[in-house]
């Protein structure tokens, strides 16, 4: 599975236009369907009632350890749970195969080295009925380019210009950018940036399901939209509910009330082992489950006490201890990339506590009596912070840290407790999971330089910001390769952060619920117009 997404991922920049031919045999080929089932609901009809149509439920209901604290398209993460459950939609999106495919792009065409120009579909328009045009379209993009950063780094090197009514002109800073790839990213959906979207009855935007109801951090209710452009979903009404604690989520789907349930730890996998009512999916997620560091904690300055942090691990049993086997180890970022699967063991190829113990003494931290390494004192902490389902890798982490006499304190709770912690600057380590797939600078640009949006710790090198620079300056693509290897390693040598596996992405599935698509990114790939809900 992994290799056949290597060779997928290296041919990601296809050709469009065919795409958006095939996407065009797809919607005809659903209508064929469609049309085949009145066949046969007529033919049951005249064979009496003994082959009677199966009943369909009108209502899908998706459990999710959280959804959306806002409705705006370009706050944190938003896009993503609209785009998730049928709301929103981009330019482009990227398939189950890892092919980047237009959405309400019809095609695009790179026209020189540095311009690409992208058509629009005829005919779309948002809920309030607004057309989407050239206008609407880039005002979307620059309303997301200026307010949203984690949009940022797949937007500021686009310039954007209307050709006509349906025509979008982009140009780029740097040669032959994948312009339709930094377009697919869930930050970059389109909506209306003349509307508010701070309530249900002023948000406006594409997709085939309409908001209809939403109370923040706990529930979004959605109907289907009856004038949406392109093929209508079989579900009429969409629930997705914020369901925080795990085992309550598990069972929301085992007991049949819900019929998709997001984030499913690997703890609770023996749950679905009869798969009566439920079973497991579990595509590979090209992410790594990283921890982040504080850069300004003067015991994480030293280098060596960071390298440390890394070399003490054993990531193949932080594998079976936090992830129930269901992942691999990577000892840097890039690596669960299967594009650069070849750098998964770079710099830090094995387990090795001993070097981490020589690391840390001649970084001045002396073994105590209690078992603690202590400098001037004060003995060596670091306090990690984890949120969902984390818990288990934050103790296993622990007792690894333990070991080389690292006074490792674990704190577990909502996401948020996180993001108040970094405002404050009062946080060691937190662990999190971005996305490895995509345009190679806007994602090491993103992680590594002073400004980027999940440069959490204040990483700020010369040789790092260097190496950025050549990178998007690069031209072609082999230079571009070999210079994010350059920098996924050098950044692993300074370790910032430090990185383990990619997390585990496994959603548990009513066996009533047909057409669901398995997805790398399933985070954003839930519902689509072909799911269906048997009846009981």
């Amino acid at each position: 599975m992994r290799k056949s997404l290597f060779f997928l991922f290296l041919t990601v920049m296809i050709t469009l236009t065919a795409c958006s031919g095939a996407n065009n045999n797809a919607q005809s080929g659903s209508e064929t369907g469609q049309a085949g089932q009145a066949d046969q609901a007529e033919q049951a009809a005249s064979q009496g009632a003994s082959a009677e149509v199966p009943q369909e439920e009108t209502e899908l209901i998706v459990a999710g350890q959280e959804i959306a604290a806002s409705l705006d398209p370009v706050q944190p993460l938003t896009s993503s749970y609209l785009r998730n459950i049928g709301a929103a939609e981009a330019l482009f999106k990227v398939d189950a195969d890892g092919k980047v495919v237009p959405e309400l792009a019809e095609s695009a065409t790179e026209t020189d080295a540095r311009t690409w120009e992208i058509k629009l579909k005829p005919g779309i328009r948002f809920w309030s009925g607004r057309a989407l045009d050239a206008d609407a379209a880039i005002a979307s993009l620059e309303r997301s380019k200026s307010q949203d950063p984690q949009a940022q780094p797949f937007l500021k090197e686009l310039t954007f210009a209307k050709a006509d009514e349906l025509t979008i002109r982009v140009s780029t800073e740097r040669e032959h950018l994948p312009v339709p790839l930094n377009l697919s990213y869930y930050q970059t959906i389109l909506h209306n940036a003349e509307a508010k979207h701070d309530a249900v009855g002023t948000m406006d935007l594409t997709g085939m399901y309409r908001v209809v109801e939403f109370t923040p951090k706990q529930k979004m209710t959605l109907e289907r939209n009856n004038d949406y452009w392109g093929q209508k979903p079989r579900i009429e009404r969409v629930v997705y509910e914020e369901i925080a604690d795990e085992q309550t989520r598990v069972l929301s789907v085992l007991s049949g009330r819900s019929h998709v349930a997001l984030n499913v730890s690997p703890t609770s996998l023996t749950q679905f082992k009869d798969g009566s009512e439920a079973e497991i999916s579990a595509t590979p997620a090209a992410n790594t489950q990283t921890i982040y560091l504080n850069l300004s904690r003067p015991q994480l300055q030293d280098v060596r006490v960071r390298q440390a942090l890394s070399w003490a691990l054993n990531r193949e049993e932080l594998v079976v201890l936090a992830a129930e086997g269901q992942s691999f180890p990577v000892a840097t970022w890039l690596s669960s990339n299967p594009a650069y699967a070849e750098a998964r063991s770079a710099v830090y190829d094995k387990s090795d506590p001993e070097k981490a113990a020589q690391l840390l003494e001649e970084a001045g931290w002396q073994l105590g009596s209690d078992g603690i390494r202590y400098k001037d004192g004060e003995p060596l902490t670091v306090l990690l912070m984890t949120w969902g389902g984390d818990k288990a890798l934050g103790e296993a982490l622990q007792n690894q840290w333990t070991q080389v006499g690292i006074q490792a304190e674990v704190r577990h709770g909502d996401y948020s407790l996180i993001e108040t912690a970094r405002e404050s600057g009062d946080w060691d380590a937190s662990i999190e999971a971005w996305s490895t797939f995509g345009e190679e600078f806007a994602l090491l640009s993103g992680q590594y330089s002073p400004q980027g949006s999940a440069n959490y710790g204040g990483y700020d090198d010369k040789e790092t910001q260097g190496l950025l620079s050549g990178l998007s300056e690069a031209s072609d693509e082999e230079t571009r390769r070999q210079l994010a290897l350059r920098i996924n390693e050098h950044v692993a040598l300074q370790a910032p952060v430090v990185s383990l596996f990619p997390r585990p992405q496994i959603t548990a599935v009513s066996k009533r619920l047909q057409g669901f698509v398995p997805h790398f990114r399933q985070f954003e790939n839930v519902v689509n117009a072909n799911l269906s809900v048997a009846a009981k």
